[in-house]
């Protein structure tokens, strides 16, 4: 029998790193539709002649000029196996974790919670993988 630690350090160095852009991807696209879906309760409000509906604390907040929705993006680091979800506008924090005159509207968090089980599930089913290619 022969070890072939390098190949499957390489292996199971893909297969984590596969996992982490699907997972990655994943909650950035929860999180979208966290924001983008409909079923707010806050408060409603007219601006520029058009009925706007706001998310009420604690809901994920709503979609109105779309600037949080279209600064979603990932990045990846391939030799520290990190994949991140960033939305870039100036108040996103500020809408994740509230500020001190507004209460927090979470998108992220919730959308990384929801998704954690099926990347901890997705992350066997890889490594099954991998080791079963090894064997």
């Amino acid at each position: 029998m022969e070890w072939k630690g390098q190949q499957l350090s390489r292996s199971m160095h893909e297969a984590v790193m596969r996992v982490v852009v699907r997972g990655s991807e994943a909650v950035k696209t929860r999180a979208v539709r966290s924001i983008m879906s409909g079923g707010k309760s806050g408060r409603v409000y007219m601006r520029g002649g058009v009925t706007h509906q706001a998310s009420a604390p604690g809901q994920p907040p709503a979609s109105d000029t779309g600037r949080l929705v279209q600064s979603a993006r990932t990045e990846y680091n391939n030799d520290e196996l990190t994949g991140k979800v960033i939305f870039s506008t100036v108040y996103a924090a500020a809408l994740e974790f509230g500020t001190e005159k507004m209460e927090a509207r979470p998108y992220l968090r919730p959308a990384f919670l929801e998704q954690l089980p099926l990347i901890k599930e997705d992350l066997n089913k890889e490594m099954r993988s991998v080791l079963g290619r090894m064997g």
